[in-house]
This record gives C-alpha cells, structure tokens and sequence, in this order.
C-alpha cells in the first residue's frame, strides 16, 4: 500500500512540473494531495518518530513559507515542504531537507550556466521553471538515501 502513496506524491510532482513549465502555475490540489499522501507515510512511521524530528521538519517548513516565498515563490516552496514531509517518512531529517535544497540550486546553476542563461549578478537571463529541478534532487536524495 506504501507504493500507492508514493506514487501519488510522483504523480503530483510531475503534474506540477509540467503545469509550472507550461503556464508558470500550480494548482493548489496538487500540493494538497501530495501532501495528504506524504503525510500518510509520514504516519505510517510513527514509530520511529521523535519530537525532534517533528521540531525540524515543522521549523524547515515555516522556513520555506515566511522566508523562502519571497526568494522563489509559493509553489516551489510548497514543494520543498511536501518533499520534506515525504523525506522526513524516508528517514531524512534537517540536514536532507537542506541537502535538498543545495541539490536544487545546484542543479538549476549547472543547466543555467550551460544555457548562459545567468547575467552579472548571478541572476538569471530569464526565469525558468523551479520545479523540474527540486523534483529530479528530490528523487536523487531519495535514491542515494537508500542506496548508501
């Protein structure tokens, strides 16, 4: 039954990829029902869950709705939140919601500097779609994660 859950937070985050890089918007939903799922499997480990584990993923989340949304936007912080939560299920904590993030960016710089899509300030040229890259460093953390 686990699979099903994942799978609907995969399904989700493609469907926000391809609606954020065609029309640069989000359906709240799509948030709503991967993060209903992410949730479930979040439950579904309760067992092994402490209350500070809860403090940083509450903490990285609050994080990404006041001080991120200015820097890049709603939905992708709502991204980052929902991976989080469904990180946090996987065994991640703190430190793999930030390991995330620098993954994203990372990502984002290494395609932009190859399409010299990044001016002077280390701005972009012009503004590309986020989420194809916290989604593909999202499935990367989480196959390294149980790999190693």
């Amino acid at each position: 039954m686990i699979w099903l859950f994942w799978s609907i937070i995969a399904a989700c985050l493609l469907f926000a990829c391809i609606t954020d890089c065609r029309s640069r918007e989000v359906y709240n939903v799509t948030w709503w029902a991967a993060g209903t799922a992410a949730g479930v499997l979040l439950l579904g480990e309760r067992d092994r869950l402490d209350a500070g584990i809860l403090l940083e993923l509450v903490f990285f989340i609050l994080l990404q709705l006041v001080l991120f949304t200015k820097m890049y936007g709603r939905a992708d912080c709502y991204a980052f939140s929902v991976c989080a939560v469904a990180e946090t299920a996987a065994g991640l904590s703190l430190t793999g919601y930030l390991l995330h993030m620098l993954l994203s960016f990372i990502l984002l710089a290494f395609v932009q500097a190859l399409r010299h899509n990044i001016g002077k300030g280390g701005n972009l040229r012009q503004p590309v779609p986020f989420l194809p890259y916290i989604t593909l460093a999202f499935w990367a953390l989480l196959w390294y994660s149980v790999t190693v």
